[in-house]
Order: C-alpha cells, then structure tokens, then sequence
C-alpha cells in the first residue's frame, strides 16, 4: 500500500514538473544588426515562483513572460523603458547603443495578494548564463 502510494507520488510530481515553466526554443546567440540593439528579456524559473504573468512593454515590445520563458526584440539605439503596464513605478530605463547585446532579467515575486516585478540589466555573461534555462515565447500584445 505504501510502495503503490508513493509511486503514485512520484509520477504526480513528475507530471507536475514537467509542466512547469514556459515551452518553446532554447536560446541560441543570434547576430547582432550593425545598426540596432539586440535586447532580451528574462524570467527564470524557481520552484513555487509566481504563477502571475504581468503583462510588460520593454522599448516597443509588450509580452507576458511565463516564468522560465524569454523574447528577443531588436531596438533602435537610445534610451529603452521597461515596465509593467500601468504601473510607472516598475520602470527601468537603460542607454543601448548600435551593435550591442541587453539581458533584462524580470523577478515576480507574489505575496498575498500583491504581486510586485523588478527588473534588472545583466551584464551579457551573467545574462547568457541565466538566460539558458528559459524558452522562447511569442508576443501576446
């Protein structure tokens, strides 16, 4: 009785894992376009992370990140926002400049009721790191 439960256990854990997180391609370091920016926007997966997907505009993009999933836009140089839509007081700003590659990582942490995002801009190592344990999503403006 006990061996049957705790297979059953198992398999459900199992099940449950493998849905965790977003589902599409791997990152993969794409070229650069001479005259833009390549920016990319994160959010790992933790174990019991937020469920909660805000939608956020980075530059002229808007997505909802599941968590492990990214996007990869390409922006004009000069100054890039990054937000939660509505709420001013999640935004982020950085410089890019033509020929250069961002990571933007984005935490949701929920409590209670309240969920709050933060973003932050990894330097490209610390970035390309992260960034291999998160797929790729499609826009959903």
């Amino acid at each position: 009785m006990i061996r049957a439960l705790t297979g059953i256990l198992a398999v459900a854990i199992c099940m449950m894992l493998a849905g965790c997180g977003a589902q599409g391609e791997q990152y993969e370091r794409r070229p650069i376009p001479a005259s833009q920016s390549l920016i990319y926007i994160y959010r790992p997966y933790h174990f019991l992370s937020s469920e909660s997907a805000p939608m956020i505009t980075c530059g002229h993009e808007s997505i909802e990140l599941d968590a492990g999933g990214f996007h990869e836009f390409r922006e004009d140089p000069g100054t890039v926002t990054c937000a939660v839509a509505g709420d001013k007081t999640t935004e982020y700003k950085f410089d890019t400049h033509a020929g250069e590659r961002y990571f933007v990582r984005e935490d949701v942490e929920s409590s209670g009721l309240t969920t709050s995002v933060r973003f932050t801009l990894k330097n490209e190592a610390v970035g390309e790191d992260q960034i291999q344990e998160c797929s790729r999503q499609g826009i959903k403006q």
